[in-house]
């Protein structure tokens, strides 16, 4: 704690207050990387008989600040939750900037240059038990964001600081350290356990001698970093109550904006944030089964309320955001799949919500194993044009010619042009910065730990069989199958999704054959197999993003299906961050030229109507 403090606030000899620095330095493997670090503070006084902290003193945090990024936000925590206020009050810091040799002397420019790169919040709250109503512990949240910056917190010291008032009397600082390491196999936390935290006690005895004025420090302290005063805090969030509930009551009514305007007025947060309405959401994300829906809600970076939906339009929504693009979630009905039901969830989509540009179709697929390229199980396939063919074909749509085999009598559409352009970009950033997939199946975990079955099975459990070998169809896992007919593969280095870009293909039926998906695989360069996306594609611009759960033969199994969602999830989340908002605003909301369908039937999918299709075409390949 260097460079603390003994004073006074207010006219001499005023109250007793300390200003205390507490500096943190990390230090771990070097093969390793702090991503986020919590810090707790908590003070209490000490009783002079058993030495034990008890209450009553009038010991409390008064102001925050911490030497950092500039550019912060202050704002109370959850503000459109009323029941965690009422819980757990705090005041939330938000950095926009990263900086951490910026002091409070120092210059701002810094964070614009280098944009929002990982955020620190700072929390108080009262002790449970304590009744003097001060807020007596302060935690601190430091999270970073996206690469290259992941050295940022290593490599550097964290300053905070806080104004304590006091009674004079020796009182104890608990220091409480918890952080998340990324090393080269993950992300893993430190303690390991929650029975083992990284605490330090400290006793503190007040010096006589304090005679440093601490008002000015407090000042510039509340000025140029935002700190909040814990007094007004309580007022401000009265007040944040107050205005939802006449929100509630009536949006126009004048107490509501007044109680808006007077909490804005007093810094603690900026704007209230209005309702969204269904203009507002320009991204669709479609799911075939509920745990790649529940993938998607995962890997959302905010929820938002539910709204209503017009008699007509039969899906269930989740809305939420992802960076700057607020996201339409749907899902199939369930046990209901194929090609002609993902085109009416999305025609109804795009009617209930008008703004969409453009949809990902995110879920599983069977994977074409093959020596190059080497896809495996939790591997990602994505849809890009190759040659001729804009990324999807359909497999079971076309002509059979005299040798009995299919033959590709049209294309669908490729996807849209925007996000064409931010995957060659993230192909490029991969090469030299690498994937976040895995950070942000780490993140997944650790805001849900109810979603551990979405964890990575092992390499021990991604066996490959023979083509020609079929499953023992009596068994529902493969442990009766013969061993001796997996096919040896050279086990990976690392156990992060590889990406592979390349023709996905789509049909009506699950494609659970070897010697099959080979043959169609050789003919069109197929990488996956999957069963909705056909549906979307000239319909409603879209791109397909499938999370490899199986190898599309008699062997598939449903072990590897939550991970696999959630690697097309975590994929999805890392397109839309790298994609600015601007040019989905741009993107237009038409296939190959024609307006996007709004009825919901099936026969409104494809370029030519069915009565225009040739008898001889009927339920073989889709014509254009």
């Amino acid at each position: 704690m260097p460079e603390s403090k003994w004073g006074f606030l207010g006219t001499e000899p005023g109250i007793p207050a300390w200003l205390l620095y507490l500096q943190l330095q990390f230090s771990q493997p070097s093969d390793c990387k702090l991503s986020s670090a919590n810090v707790e503070l908590t003070f209490k006084k000490i009783a002079p008989t058993d030495m034990e902290p008890v209450y009553g003193s009038n010991l409390g945090p008064i102001l925050t600040e911490y030497f950092g990024p500039r550019g912060v936000i202050g704002g109370l925590a959850k503000q459109n939750d009323v029941e965690s206020i009422e819980q757990k009050p705090s005041i939330v810091f938000e950095t926009t900037g990263v900086n951490l040799n910026t002091t409070a002397e120092g210059s701002s420019k810094n964070h614009l240059e280098m944009g929002k790169n990982w955020s620190l919040h700072g929390y108080t709250w009262p002790v449970d038990g304590d009744e003097s109503g001060l807020h007596r512990r302060v935690e601190w949240i430091m999270k970073e964001a996206v690469p290259p910056h992941q050295i940022i917190l290593h490599r550097d010291r964290i300053r905070v600081g806080l104004i304590l008032q006091h009674d004079s009397e020796p009182f104890a600082i608990t220091v409480r350290i918890e952080g998340r390491l990324q090393g080269s196999r993950g992300w893993f936390k430190f303690p390991p356990t929650e029975s083992s935290p990284r605490r330090l006690r400290v006793r503190v005895s007040p010096s006589p001698n304090g005679q440093t004025p601490l008002d000015e420090v407090a000042r510039r302290l509340d000025e140029d970093l935002t700190a909040l005063i814990v007094r007004n805090y309580q007022m401000t969030s009265n007040l944040l109550k107050r205005s939802r509930s006449d929100d509630h009551e009536s949006l126009g009514s004048q107490s509501s904006k007044e109680a808006r305007h007077s909490a804005q007025r007093s810094g603690l947060y900026s704007t209230v944030e209005r309702q969204k309405s269904r203009k507002d959401y320009t991204v669709g994300w479609i799911c075939a089964l509920p745990l790649e829906m529940a993938a998607a809600r995962a890997m959302l970076d905010k929820i938002h309320p539910s709204m209503p939906t017009p008699p007509n339009d039969h899906n269930s929504y989740i809305l939420g955001s992802v960076g700057p693009h607020n996201i339409v979630v749907a899902c199939l009905p369930a046990g209901v799949y194929g090609i002609a039901r993902a085109a009416i969830v999305a025609s109804q989509m795009v009617a209930t919500f008008p703004s969409i540009r453009f949809s990902l179709m995110v879920g599983i697929g069977g994977g074409v194993p093959n020596r190059e390229p080497d896809i495996r199980l939790g591997d990602v396939v994505v849809s890009k044009p190759t040659g001729r063919l804009g990324g999807v074909v359909q497999y079971d749509y076309g002509k059979t010619v005299a040798s009995g085999r299919f033959e590709q009598t049209g294309s669908l559409n490729k996807p849209p042009q925007t996000l064409l352009t931010t995957i060659a970009k993230m192909q490029a950033e991969s090469m030299v910065c690498g994937s976040r997939i895995s950070s942000h199946l780490a993140e997944m975990v650790l805001k849900h730990p109810q979603m551990q079955k979405f964890t990575y099975p092992g390499q021990d459990r991604d066996h490959l069989f023979r083509a020609e070998y079929d499953h023992m169809e009596s068994d529902p896992t493969c442990e009766s199958c013969d061993p001796m007919q997996r096919l040896s593969r050279p086990p990976r280095a690392e156990d992060t999704p590889i990406v592979h870009y390349g023709i996905v293909a789509s049909g009506n039926q699950v494609m659970k054959h070897g010697g099959t998906r080979d043959r169609l695989a050789e003919e069109h360069g197929i990488m996956c197999f999957e069963m909705e996306a056909a549906g979307l594609m000239d319909t409603f611009p879209c791109l397909v993003i499938r999370g490899i759960s199986d190898y599309a033969d008699s062997h598939k199994n449903k072990e590897w299906q939550e991970y696999a969602a959630a690697a097309a999830a975590a994929y999805a989340k890392e397109l839309l961050c790298m994609t600015p908002a601007r040019q989905v605003e741009i993107t237009p909301k038409t296939v190959g030229g024609d307006q996007v369908a709004s009825c919901g039937s099936e026969k409104s999918f494809g370029k030519r109507r069915r009565e225009e299709i040739d008898p001889w075409e009927e339920n073989q390949w889709k014509g254009v």
